[in-house]
């Protein structure tokens, strides 16, 4: 925990307590807590004329370990979480990071922005944004499950078959035609009694 301590307040607008946005993820303590990490990244500038900070929208990186710090959830949890703030509109991704990484120091870490969003939330002028897949089509678990792959036992021979509950589906004959086998002779009284 110690290597992500940040020293920066963290400055809400009031308007977010009572947005739609807010209310779909209030009941989820990780969700607000990281919601609050973003903003606390948020930098800004001391306006000449007033005392209102002007906030600069400035990319900031959010990587598991620090929601794992912050939080103690899992990867999965990391990823919900994101993806749930993403949805309701105080995310946005302006680059998706890699899936891959030679070295520790050359690790390509997604980076985001707040967004204004959430501001329209459950309205019809909501837009919807979600985090793109980095990985390769081949190497998402749901698509493959969809995929037909081939069944290699269903092209087996229908010799392989123990019994004609276990045929191939595309097979039209049965396993044995009948008693009498393939050369016209009638199949032995105790080979019978066991069919």
């Amino acid at each position: 925990m110690e290597n992500f301590k940040i020293k920066s307040e963290v400055r809400l607008e009031a308007d977010i307590l009572y947005s739609a946005a807010y209310r779909k993820i209030m009941t989820s303590g990780a969700t607000i807590t990281v919601l609050m990490r973003c903003y606390q990244k948020r930098k800004w500038e001391k306006s000449k004329r007033g005392k209102k900070p002007i906030y600069l929208n400035d990319e900031f990186i959010l990587p598991y370990n620090e929601i794992k710090a912050l939080c103690g959830v899992g990867n999965t949890q990391c990823w919900k979480i994101i993806n749930r703030l993403i949805d309701v509109g105080f995310l946005d991704v302006t680059h998706q990071g890699g899936w891959y990484q030679k070295h520790d120091r050359e690790k390509d870490y997604s980076r985001y922005v707040l967004s204004e969003r959430w501001r329209k939330y459950e309205t019809p002028e909501f837009v919807e944004k979600a985090k793109e897949k980095k990985l390769p089509g081949h190497f998402h678990v749901r698509e493959n499950i969809a995929r037909k792959l081939k069944s290699t036992s269903l092209k087996r021979s229908r010799h392989v078959h123990n019994s004609e509950v276990d045929r191939p589906k595309t097979a039209k004959c049965r396993v044995h035609e009948s008693e009498v086998d393939r050369t016209g002779r009638k199949a032995p009284e105790s080979l019978a009694a066991l069919a």
